[in-house]
């Protein structure tokens, strides 16, 4: 069992009971937001990956097919695809290897250059794709179900606000190393 599956979720006055304890400055309702965030991430991100392993995807090897499906002549060079999924080449290289022994993608050496290689999508890859994303868009669509299109858009500025904010994470432990 994770840390994820917790059931004893600390509500607002107990938060403020820790906060005090520990004479920590902090506004519970923000401590509170975060817990309520990362929970349900989580339990959405556990019902995504199962409806990908159904399809024998994860989100990286959907990604890289839907990377492909778009691509110029539908190929890429690994380094590319590294790139795209914001990982390190071996990382990328791994996933590539996997892929290409399931028949999902081939690796094509380049005509003019020896050293390289192209990533290609094959007819199983354009098959599995063709398979998924009607039930990938579904899966999606239902999440927001019964929010109107001005929620829509509030819970998109509100995730960038957040999203704006993490680098006041990066700075505060640069902080925190600095005054150790």
């Amino acid at each position: 069992m994770g840390y994820s599956n917790f059931s004893d979720r600390p509500n607002i006055e107990r938060i403020a009971a820790i906060a005090n304890k520990f004479n920590l400055s902090s506004n519970p309702d923000s401590v509170h937001l975060y817990l309520q965030f990362q929970q349900t991430y989580r339990e959405i991100e556990k019902e995504y990956n199962q409806l990908l392993e159904k399809y024998k995807l994860s989100e990286s090897r959907f990604s890289i097919l839907m990377f492909l499906s778009i691509a110029e002549n539908e190929k890429l060079l690994p380094s590319e695809i590294a790139d795209k999924l914001n990982v390190t080449r071996p990382t990328a290289s791994k996933l590539i290897k996997g892929m290409n022994s399931k028949g999902l993608i081939t690796i094509q050496q380049s005509s003019t250059d020896k050293r390289t290689s192209f990533i290609k999508i094959t007819l199983e890859g354009k098959n599995l794709l063709q398979t998924f994303l009607p039930y990938n868009y579904q899966a999606v669509d239902s999440l927001f179900d019964g929010f109107s299109a001005e929620e829509r858009n509030q819970l998109s500025y509100l995730l960038e606000k957040l999203a704006n904010n993490k680098s006041k994470l990066k700075k505060l432990e640069d902080t925190k190393h600095a005054n150790s």
